[in-house]
């Protein structure tokens, strides 16, 4: 049920110092405003790179078929109606999926054992959520999936595009 638990975000442009960035998850509508995960310092990335977080590195392997950039266990305990945002310098929120006070199950963005993918073209959201700006699996999708190349409807992994 619902792993591996992953985000994955893309560097528009060259980031020399990511440790500047940090992810959080508001967990069941609980608030958000909480930096779970940091980058390592000395970490950097570079215009076009994908970046995969997760919650369990082995399970992400084994469902993606390579490895994972960063495993943080306690910003990735998301279950499908978790908005997770994206800080700069731990306080600014510059992009949000998902409204932080509020329970997603049965909203818009409910992702339940499936994803949410932002739509090409659109960029961060400076932390003001629109469901629209995501594509999304339906619930269960993932269910008893054992391969992201083998599933039914599969994760767009790796696809966005700023066009």
């Amino acid at each position: 049920g619902g792993g591996p638990k992953t985000v994955e975000l893309y560097v528009i442009e060259d980031i020399p110092d990511l440790n500047k960035y940090g992810i959080g998850s508001a967990n069941n509508g609980g608030g958000g405003g909480s930096v779970e995960f940091t980058f390592p310092e000395g970490s950097s990335a570079s215009a076009g790179d994908y970046i995969y977080i997760t919650r369990d590195a082995d399970r992400f392997v084994e469902f993606f078929g390579f490895n994972p950039d960063y495993e943080a266990w306690r910003a990735m305990s998301i279950n499908g109606d978790d908005a997770i945002e994206l800080f700069l310098d731990g306080i600014e929120v510059i992009d949000v999926f998902g409204d932080v006070n509020t329970d997603g199950t049965g909203e818009a963005w409910d992702y339940l054992d499936g994803w949410a993918y932002r739509m090409d073209g659109i960029g961060s959201n400076s932390g003001n959520f629109i469901a629209s700006d995501f594509s999304y699996s339906g619930i269960n999708a993932l269910d008893g999936e054992s391969t992201n190349s083998g599933a039914a409807t599969p994760v767009p992994i790796g696809t966005w595009k700023l066009q």
